[in-house]
């Protein structure tokens, strides 16, 4: 979690906003359940809202907020993510799978240069 903390916070969200942490948890079992699809509405959203003692609705909300603070904080930032100039802010679950690949890439990488 760690990890998924440190890049929101280099997006430009902080732990003053309540997405931050939603969405901290939506990347976190976007990386852990990445055999199988995952839907934000159906899976996501409910577990969340369940576990915080809300609703899908305000958790999508909250998470909506925290992607448009990123998007207006370090739009450089989710370019250098995902490779390329994003052209529109990312929709929860295109911004939630990005981090989740960029962040499992990584990990890949750096297990492949610890092996040789």
């Amino acid at each position: 979690m760690k990890k998924i903390y440190g890049i929101i916070r280099k997006l430009g969200a902080t732990s003053k906003y309540k997405g931050y942490f939603f969405v901290a948890d939506a990347i976190y079992l976007a990386m852990h359940y990445k055999d199988k699809p995952i839907m934000i509405t159906k899976d996501i959203y409910p577990y969340l809202a369940r576990k915080y003692k809300t609703t899908p609705v305000n958790i999508e909300h909250n998470i909506r907020t925290v992607i448009s603070i990123c998007w207006e904080t370090n739009r450089k930032g989710m370019d250098e993510m995902v490779g390329y100039r994003l052209t529109y802010r990312p929709t929860n679950s295109e911004f939630i799978d990005m981090v989740a690949y960029y962040l499992s890439e990584k990990d890949q990488i750096r297990c492949i240069h610890s092996s040789l």
